[in-house]
């Protein structure tokens, strides 16, 4: 079992445990450790900047200058300068991530127990490619298109999908290969 699951999931996967997903966990205080690797006091900070540097750029096919979105996300360059062990390199991706790959099994339990399911084009793949013409990303959980009223170009291009259909989206992007992460 990992330590996620350890610390988080009482024995079970923490991903199925829907107290993970509390609106508290996003504005809850991050511990040092945390706040020194995103540069954000809160979950909530840290993916308002995530979804400002990555996802609206995705999404309106409007890219922001590359560093920009480095020093939105990156940690301090001191700490990108160090010499770093795989150990180190594992912990801090621990940190700023905030991820982990799940089997496609779970994937489908994790969209059973959504309110709400957003289908955006990827941030990753937009900043490494260009392409926005997939989308691979989904918004579990919150209204994204009500959170981007403010962004017309945005709000208007987002798929919103039932249960049914963001399974079989998953199940074909499965077959492609693609790996999912929460």
């Amino acid at each position: 079992m990992c330590e996620f699951c350890t610390k988080h999931g009482e024995g079970k996967k923490w991903y199925l445990q829907m107290k993970n997903y509390a609106t508290e966990l996003l504005r809850a205080e991050l511990s040092a450790k945390e706040k020194e690797a995103t540069r954000a006091n809160t979950r909530l900070e840290y993916l308002w900047r995530f979804t400002e540097n990555f996802a609206i750029p995705a999404i309106t096919g409007v890219p922001k200058p590359l560093e920009q979105v480095q020093n939105a996300l990156a940690p301090s360059a001191e700490l990108r300068l160090l010499p770093s062990s795989e150990q180190e390199i594992l912990e801090e991706r621990k940190t700023v991530h905030f991820g982990q790959v799940l089997p496609i099994e779970d994937v489908e339990k994790v969209i059973d127990m959504a309110d709400s399911i957003t289908r955006l084009p990827c941030g990753c793949r937009f900043i490494t490619t260009g392409k926005t013409n997939k989308r691979y990303c989904f918004g579990l959980g919150g209204d994204l298109k009500g959170s981007l009223k403010n962004v017309p170009d945005a709000s208007a291009s987002l798929e919103v999908l039932d249960k049914e259909e963001a399974k079989k989206v998953i199940r074909e992007y499965d077959k492609e290969g693609l790996i999912h992460t929460i």
